[in-house]
């Protein structure tokens, strides 16, 4: 189920890819788009939502005041993800997800083959 699952995810990132691919290769004025930039364009209320969720709620320093420290997961670490190619970023998550779904298959099946030898051996 969850190699399904992942699959489905790596599949929806390369036809997002195959389409920002199509949109780098069909302007004439920029040479690529970056994630940001089309995160933006696309839906924008997001981002900014996202923004203030993980600053507020998912970042350690910003949950926790008594760490006294600076939020770093948006501003360092999003953030300069946002200035890469969105085409490029895709292409990693399709790779990656792809492979967590390889690798989902071969954990379920390494189950499923000591499942039959124990029942093997049992009768």
């Amino acid at each position: 189920m969850i190699r399904i699952f992942f699959k489905i995810i790596a599949a929806l990132f390369g036809l997002l890819a195959l389409y920002v691919i199509w949109l780098d290769v069909t302007n004439d004025i920029s040479p690529s788009i970056v994630l940001g930039q089309f995160w933006f364009e696309h839906h924008s209320v997001s981002l900014q939502v996202g923004e203030a969720i993980i600053s507020r709620y998912i970042d350690p320093c910003g949950l926790i005041v008594a760490l006294n420290c600076e939020p770093f997961l948006w501003h360092p670490m999003i953030a300069s993800l946002l200035g890469w190619p969105a085409a490029l970023v895709f292409v990693i998550c399709t790779l990656v997800f792809g492979g967590l779904a390889g690798l989902a298959g071969r954990r379920s099946s390494r189950r499923a083959s000591k499942r039959v030898l124990h029942r093997d051996g049992a009768s």
